[in-house]
């Protein structure tokens, strides 16, 4: 606060980008600093998962468990889409009670509050923008763009700065502009930032027509530094004209200069610089997460005849198409085979044919000299589809020797058509949350090829289809379940390292985010991610569907992705199928763990 106050000052909320230590990184400090020294109140909020806020601490060893900042937020901000949340609800709620601090201050004018913040702080103070109507002037730093501009560079951020099916529903980065119209903003971005300074041109362009609108387009301004991603000197300059001229109505006349900063651990608030520090028993988004879908959680039905099972079963299917955004469809599959080969005693087919328009997959079709026109097809799903095929040789050695012909397929991204490099986060972080954006799932993408798949082997003369097998394996076996679940022709299904629980997920604050095979950086749960799944049911729910058919589950895996204990399986299948599912019967006679 200024030393001096003459009736009540201005205000600013300092929203934190992705700096460690948050509100005591140096550069935020000079913001702030240079604000105060210019008549304003300042309040600097930790986001969570930095400064004194680390969501996983350990307070013995004094260390962190998950990495601070963008890690944190995508790690638990997964488990919040689980539920049909998004981690960003969080952030939004700290500033609004931010504000609500600052104006319960003697010293603050409640009329006169304004917000900024850089990176995730620039993230911040747009939702706040939309968020609270009592911040009256904004300065949004190095965060907006546009979305289009966005994919087709950087791509998606962490997972508080992306909101489902925005893309779908029309919401863009001018959106958080012009619904704060007329009031003041200026635009802060930096020319050579990651985030395209096309994107800000295109968003400071349409903002401007609307503020036109209103005949207030002198409140709506774009700054651009020389610079790279960060609140340079220049920024922090017009930041605080910026909110000179209109939460004071004094002219733009400062000019920055060097600025003695604090050293950080002096500005701490806990004795041990960190809330879990003192209070270990404090409530992280991780227990209010949880607590939340509890709220939320949805009631089981009792399943005790045929006829109840019928209806619960087309209830089940509908329920996952519409999660998935599958549609039907009956366009034809023209595949190719571009190539055939003998490899020793095997026959060898390459396919591919397009999924739907624009998107193609591919396949190899493998077979014995025991096979014929009446061979059982099996699609086999590994983690990386054809990539996989010398190493799960033995497993398709032993299908091709009973007379199969396996078709081991590549949906998507994976395999023959695996996506190249795109992102910091990894390739399938990107895919995911690309596809959370336009309002689906690469999850629901993947099940739509193996769906296609299923259709290309009906195609087939040379197979039986009333003989149909499904085998999937590792992240891919989720794929193959769902389509199980989708399509009757599937007569058998085996599905191995498996997860067997999406409620366990959330359930377990330590979960395993890289995959089985730790090499490769696109194995992670998020693959996984459908948004608010556990709103609708659970992977236990989808048993039903699969009653009357064969179906085995090998090594299903908990969180963890450790192989699931004989405890852990009882409690969250067998007792659900006891009291729920009673017509299906003993099923631990499909469950076999290793």
């Amino acid at each position: 606060m200024p030393k001096k106050i003459e009736g009540k000052a201005p205000a600013i909320l300092f929203l934190c980008g992705h700096a460690k230590t948050a509100k005591s990184y140096p550069v935020y400090q000079k913001i702030c600093i240079d604000l105060v020294k210019n008549g304003f109140v300042v309040l600097a909020i930790d986001p969570l998962g930095q400064g004194e806020r680390f969501q996983y601490w350990d307070p013995e060893s004094k260390t962190e468990i998950v990495r601070w900042g963008t890690t944190t937020h995508s790690y638990v901000g997964f488990q919040c889409s689980l539920i049909g949340d998004n981690v960003a609800r969080y952030f939004i709620w700290d500033g609004i009670r931010g504000v609500d601090y600052l104006i319960s201050r003697k010293e603050v004018d409640e009329e006169r509050i304004g917000a900024t913040g850089s990176s995730g702080g620039g993230t911040q103070t747009s939702y706040m923008m939309v968020a609270d109507p009592r911040i009256k002037a904004a300065v949004p730093c190095c965060f907006l763009t546009s979305i289009d501009m966005l994919i087709k560079t950087i791509g998606p951020q962490d997972a508080e700065q992306n909101v489902f099916g925005a893309i779908k529903a029309g919401i863009n980065h001018d959106d958080y502009i012009t619904v704060f119209a007329p009031k003041p903003v200026l635009i802060a971005a930096a020319a050579y930032d990651f985030f395209p300074i096309e994107g800000v041109l295109q968003t400071f362009e349409r903002a401007r027509r609307i503020y036109r609108l209103y005949d207030a387009e002198e409140k709506v301004a774009l700054r651009i530094g020389k610079h790279g991603h960060g609140y340079s000197d220049e920024l922090r300059e017009a930041a605080v004209n910026w909110f000179k001229v209109h939460l004071k109505n004094e002219p733009a006349d400062f000019k920055t200069s060097e600025i003695e900063v604090e050293p950080e651990e002096s500005l701490n608030v806990t004795d041990s610089g960190q809330i879990i520090g003192e209070l270990p028993e404090a409530k992280t988004v991780f227990d209010l997460n949880l607590e939340h879908w509890k709220e939320k959680k949805p009631s089981r039905p009792v399943i005790e005849d045929e006829e109840e099972l019928r209806q619960y079963v087309s209830k089940i299917r509908s329920e996952l198409k519409t999660l998935l955004n599958i549609d039907e469809v009956e366009k034809p599959i023209y595949p190719r085979v571009i190539r055939r080969r003998k490899l020793g005693d095997l026959e060898v087919e390459k396919i591919f044919f397009f999924s739907e328009p624009d998107i193609a997959v591919t396949a190899i079709m493998i077979y014995g000299e025991n096979a014929d026109d009446e061979s059982p097809p099996i699609i086999a799903l590994f983690e990386n589809g054809t990539n996989d095929i010398a190493a799960e040789s033995s497993l398709i050695r032993e299908f091709t020797a009973k007379g199969s012909k396996v078709l081991v397929l590549d949906v998507r991204g994976i395999g023959g058509v695996k996506t190249r490099v795109l992102n910091p986060y990894g390739t399938e972080f990107e895919l995911v949350y690309t596809a959370y954006l336009l309002g689906t799932s690469l999850v629901g993408m993947r099940t739509f090829d193996v769906l296609r798949g299923i259709e290309y082997l009906r195609s087939r003369e040379d197979v039986d289809f009333s003989k149909l097998q499904i085998y999937a394996k590792g992240q891919s076996a989720i794929y193959g379940l769902f389509a199980t679940v989708l399509n009757p022709n599937v007569k058998q299904i085996t599905l191995e390292d498996m997860l067997y629980s999406y409620e366990n997920l959330i359930k377990t604050k330590l979960y395993k985010r890289r995959g089985l095979k730790e090499a490769d950086n696109a194995s992670n749960f998020e693959r996984m991610l459908i948004n608010g799944i556990l709103e609708h049911f659970d992977i236990v729910d989808l048993l039903p569907s699969l009653h009357g058919r064969e179906y085995k589950f090998i090594n299903l895996r908990n969180a963890k992705q450790e192989v699931a204990s004989r405890d852990e399986i009882e409690e969250g299948w067998i007792r659900i199928i006891d009291e729920n599912y009673p017509i299906l019967g003993d099923v631990r006679k499909n469950i076999v763990l290793q």
